[in-house]
């Protein structure tokens, strides 16, 4: 481990912690106010949201075949200037078309660094522990969340307008990941005379070819497929936390305060989630498949704490705490379980196939929980759903496992 492999771990927490965290966890914050300022509905707000998730969509094939081919240093900076001139646009933005303009920015610029960037250089890094170092780097669009809204507040308090606050945003953005994308960055260890980390000495030139299938090889396996579904669905089923302060704030008859349970709610899901993205990407080294059975009973643990333990709040914490364990494996066990699957050959043209899907579904998942608990089943329907997704990605999921041996036999170098 040299001082080269750890400056790509921290490369990777700071665009986390910094363009992917103000850019993931702050739109919430931003939205009343900036619709109340702009003087339109929260939905037309939200807007820019979907369509940053499209253009992720749309830019995703392409980012992956850009990784493979271009210097991670070239790419990695792009991005950041991209999301930094997002923020700079929404600061000087009159009217909320110019947030749409914005949001297409800022997906072209993330679908890089948060989707790819991160899975795709720990991968070229690090033969062993990949895992766990790309679960410390996801982990920290939480921790950023937690700073930057805290920020957010303080600023709104002291009375600063939107457009200030995306200014500075637009400036912490640049700050956190220039120095880092310009300077500490390097495609491949290969590129100067270093192995990843976990490959021996003694392997010489087979550790410095990276070996899987080729993406069309890839693209000709139904496990490719298989895995495209099973990230689209993880995806939707975990977004159901999002209705988990709604529903706490639909109890009656209850000894609590529901919104004030509904707002610790939501923050003890996404401090489960930041712990369980690190805790996952380890158990996920050695044991992807058993990370899955153990990701899958805390999803359904979770869920039916929050369904039926309204009679304390603390079982309603605990189940949103627990739930946090399922949340985080949209960012961690897809993509170890892509590497373990496909290999590194054409990693990140593999992935951001499978990352466009789950991105595209992402764009929507949120109206289809709102739509359920908007029907005439109300919040029941919204659990039910919930449990039968996660049997479903449990049963893709074993299927994808149980193929893997083949689909390795046929590795070939690079």
């Amino acid at each position: 481990m040299s001082l080269r492999h750890m400056l790509i771990v921290v490369t990777g927490v700071m665009i986390t912690f910094g363009c992917s965290a103000l850019c993931f966890s702050t739109w919430g914050s931003f939205q009343p106010v900036v619709a109340t300022s702009l003087g339109i509905e929260k939905t037309a707000f939200a807007l820019y949201v979907t369509i940053m998730y499209l253009a992720m969509t749309v830019a995703s094939p392409f980012a992956g075949k850009l990784l493979q081919t271009v210097d991670a240093r070239i790419l990695l900076s792009i991005c950041a200037c991209l999301v930094g001139g997002a923020f700079f646009l929404m600061s000087v933005a009159p009217s909320i078309e110019w947030f749409y303009v914005a949001g297409a920015l800022l997906g072209a610029g993330e679908v890089v660094l948060l989707w790819l960037a991160v899975p795709t250089l720990i991968n070229n890094w690090f033969v062993e522990r990949g895992g766990f170092f790309i679960g410390i780097c996801m982990c920290m669009t939480g921790v950023g969340g937690a700073v930057w809204n805290a920020v957010f507040t303080a600023l709104v308090a002291n009375g600063m307008d939107f457009h200030e606050i995306y200014r500075i945003w637009a400036i912490i953005a640049l700050v956190t990941s220039l120095p880092f994308t310009l300077f500490a960055v390097r495609t491949r260890p290969q590129d100067i005379g270093l192995l990843p980390y976990g490959a021996s000495a003694g392997q010489g030139a087979a550790a410095a070819k990276p070996r899987g299938l080729s993406v069309k090889a890839a693209m000709k396996s139904p496990v490719f497929y298989a895995i495209c579904l099973f990230a689209g669905l993880i995806n939707i089923a975990i977004l159901i936390a999002m209705q988990f302060p709604s529903y706490a704030r639909s109890l009656t008859d209850v000894a609590f305060d529901v919104v004030v349970v509904g707002g610790v709610m939501a923050t003890v899901m996404m401090v489960g989630q930041a712990i369980a993205k690190v805790a996952l990407g380890g158990l996920a080294d050695r044991n992807a498949r058993g990370t899955l059975l153990f990701a899958f009973s805390c999803g359904i643990i979770g869920i039916l704490l929050c369904w039926f333990g309204f009679a304390s709040e603390y079982l309603l914490y605990s189940g949103a705490f627990i739930f946090g364990f399922m949340y985080a494996t949209a960012v961690t066990l897809v993509p170890i379980m892509v590497r373990q699957i496909f290999g590194t050959r054409e990693y990140s043209l593999i992935y951001s196939r499978i990352s466009s899907v789950f991105n595209l579904v992402a764009s929507f998942a949120a109206l289809i929980w709102a739509g359920i608990q908007q029907s005439a089943f109300g919040f029941n329907g919204v659990f039910v759903a919930g449990i039968a997704m996660l049997v479903v990605v449990l049963l893709i999921g074993l299927y994808c496992f149980s193929q893997q041996r083949s689909i390795v036999s046929r590795w070939t170098e690079e």
